[in-house]
């Protein structure tokens, strides 16, 4: 089953938030709410990247464009 964009939204920043940052004290740390939020707006523009490059710009691909940028969209109101 197809999550909606405000699904996957949430699943993607979820997953950022568990993910452990270094910083130069070399202390670990949880990424923030907005970090995880920026984690997750490079992640769905980089699948977006992908899908569109190529000459073979199907009608599929186009369709996975438009809901990650309706992810995107949803990340952002957040």
């Amino acid at each position: 089953m197809k999550l909606t964009p405000k699904e996957k939204t949430k699943e993607l920043v979820k997953r950022f938030l568990g993910i452990k940052k270094i910083n130069p004290e070399s202390i670990t740390r949880p990424y923030n709410y907005q970090e995880a939020k920026q984690g997750a707006l490079i992640c769905v523009d980089e699948m977006q990247n992908v899908l569109m490059k190529g000459e073979d710009c199907s009608f599929e691909n186009a369709s996975k464009v438009m809901y990650l940028q309706e992810v995107k969209e949803e990340v952002n109101k957040l």
